[in-house]
């Protein structure tokens, strides 16, 4: 499917299902995959820290986007995620991801270079795909605006400028993003990456999202977004005021948290990847209890 073209775009980094043996459940991600193409989501991010990329080997992220773009049926569309500081292995990283499935590549601004321009220029027109470029610095510890900054808003502004850069995937720093929205002289998307702030991202400009609630809420996440777009303030604030506390204890409980929610919904969800742990029967009934607030359920 063609990557949409009318905001807001609303995508959601998909968990990874593990059999009893601790392999990759592909028959898990086809189920997960038809209950997805029935809600409002508009595509998939895989290799992602949602999905536990770093418990995953190269040819079992492969293997997923080849399973998700089987299992799709030419709906929505798959986003593929690169996370190195290499010129070199991004390329092939991208170009590997595309002839998987992949339409998009999201790449995240590099952790191990300091010159971030010259990675992108090298990068962005060798890649097979629209990039789009993420701003998530400490990947796997499911940190907002706490996470170091990547790169200066003005410089950042500046990659977004880019040609062959479809757009922007916004960090948890608010008050610094802020900044970086007035520094993109295009029309290109700026999306939001977390759920405890859509409100107040798209209240600065955002008009699109890359976020774990877009697993459970993805309709949710877009009539937020849609309602400020069309300057309904009051509107949104009730949807984001209900949905809060469902983020927090989902995303507070990393991967074991979003897996715990999907089970919940009748998805394929199961435990993270060994050694970690599913959530406690405890946790699993507070994760309910806000999601029933949310009328997630």
């Amino acid at each position: 499917m063609p990557i949409p073209t009318s905001n807001p775009i609303v995508v959601a980094p998909s968990p990874t299902p593990f059999k009893a043996d601790d392999s990759v459940d592909h028959a898990a991600i086809e189920r997960n995959v038809e209950k997805w193409l029935k809600t409002p989501l508009s595509g998939f991010v895989l290799n992602s820290e949602n999905g536990e990329e770093q418990f995953l080997s190269e040819t079992e992220r492969l293997d997923i986007v080849r399973t998700v773009n089987a299992a799709r049926n030419g709906e929505k569309f798959i986003v593929g995620g690169v996370d190195t500081s290499s010129v070199t292995e991004t390329i092939r990283m991208s170009e590997d991801l595309v002839e998987a499935g992949a339409e998009m590549i999201r790449i995240r601004i590099p952790r191990l270079a300091k010159d971030v321009t010259s990675y992108f220029e090298q990068v962005v027109p060798r890649v097979p795909a629209p990039v789009m470029i993420i701003h998530q610095m400490a990947p796997g510890q499911f940190a907002g605006g706490d996470a170091p900054v990547g790169a200066p808003a003005e410089v950042i502004g500046d990659l977004i400028d880019l040609d062959n850069v479809f757009g922007y995937i916004a960090s948890g720093n608010v008050r610094f993003e802020a900044r970086v929205r007035n520094f993109v002289t295009t029309d290109k998307p700026f999306w939001l990456g977390n759920g405890l702030i859509v409100l107040a991202m798209s209240a600065i400009g955002a008009n699109g999202a890359c976020l774990m609630f877009g697993n459970v809420g993805p309709g949710e996440v877009h009539q937020i977004i849609s309602n400020v777009m069309n300057g309904d303030l009051a509107a949104a604030q009730e949807i984001q005021t209900r949905i809060i506390e469902a983020d927090y204890q989902i995303l507070d409980r990393g991967a074991a948290g979003i897996k715990a929610a999907l089970d919940l919904l009748g998805y394929d969800g199961g435990a993270p990847r060994s050694p970690n742990a599913p959530v406690s029967d405890a946790e699993r009934e507070i994760i309910r209890t806000a999601m029933q607030q949310a009328k997630l359920i």
